[in-house]
């Protein structure tokens, strides 16, 4: 994902854009999607970022889509009227004729301006997509934050389209895993917004983010270990496997919720309670062969 203003330097580049769809699209969400098939053959993707709680760290986003994906800082933009922000597009973008925007975009000087706004100072073509919804809600990146800081996975992975997931590099962990509990592989987050803490049923993919790559049926521990070492830690146990982690990083895909964080005052009761997550784990995800 590029900077918008560094195609100041790729004039080449610039002309080929001829449509484009103007948003945060922090989270690549099911509405977002609607914005993006509006858009023509010569099309981009313009991140307005605020680097407020995203759901998706822009250096992950490009994953999703085939267009090009450009990020420009909102603090560039939030003081120009709706004139100067489109003269801003039109001198980078000399050869845009199409215009992609959701019913609620908002820009310029305490977000004053409007969809309508854009077609006072445009000539071109201008697309409002109307409200998305899923079974009458409204779907919006605010909602899935909500959905998942209450760990209600299951529905926010049905508006992102997508299991949601956090991505990160493989770190050491405490080591009483492998030994007296279970072996799991630990996460350090890239910048992900983090669901409730709990323990959860999903998925390990081991390596860099990738359509093809096996994903591990996994329970899933995401909080601070109030049992043993108080600290904080993501942390996946793959069901029904022992293999040599060699990956750097790694991926973790969260389908449902088993059970909130919990103190346990022995380790005996630790791990007796991580045997059920295990099964549960297996039975949510419908696995068939011997887990553990």
């Amino acid at each position: 994902m590029k900077s918008f203003l560094s195609l100041v330097k790729e004039p080449k580049e610039a002309s080929k854009i001829i449509s484009i769809a103007l948003g945060k699209f922090d989270g690549m969400h099911i509405a977002h999607f609607e914005l993006f098939k509006a858009l023509d053959e010569g099309g981009a993707i313009l991140c307005i970022e605020s680097n407020m709680g995203e759901l998706l760290p822009k250096k992950y986003r490009q994953f999703f889509i085939s267009y090009p994906i450009y990020h420009l800082s909102l603090e560039l933009v939030k003081e120009k009227n709706a004139k100067e922000f489109l003269r801003l597009l039109l001198t980078i973008l000399p050869n845009l004729t199409h215009i992609v925007v959701g019913y609620d975009f908002r820009f310029g000087k305490d977000r004053g301006y409007y969809p309508f706004d854009i077609k006072k100072h445009f000539s071109g073509k201008l697309t409002i997509v109307n409200e998305v919804f899923y079974k009458k809600l409204s779907v919006h990146s605010g909602l899935i934050k909500e959905l998942l800081l209450n760990g209600n996975i299951k529905q926010a992975n049905r508006l992102l389209g997508r299991l949601f997931e956090i991505r990160g590099e493989i770190i050491r962990g405490q080591g009483i895993g492998q030994k007296s509990l279970a072996a799991t592989i630990n996460l350090k987050n890239d910048g992900f917004l983090l669901p409730q803490e709990g323990v959860y049923a999903g998925y390990v993919q081991l390596g860099k983010q990738s359509h093809t790559s096996f994903k591990y049926p996994a329970v899933i521990f995401l909080g601070n270990r109030v049992s043993t070492d108080k600290t904080f830690a993501i942390e996946g146990h793959l069901l029904g496997q022992n293999i040599e982690v060699t990956e750097k990083e790694a991926g973790f895909y969260f389908y449902k919720k088993i059970r909130d964080n919990e103190y346990f005052n022995t380790l005996e009761l630790l791990k007796a309670q991580i045997q059920q997550d295990i099964q549960k784990a297996c039975k949510i995800l419908k696995l068939e062969q011997s887990c553990g």
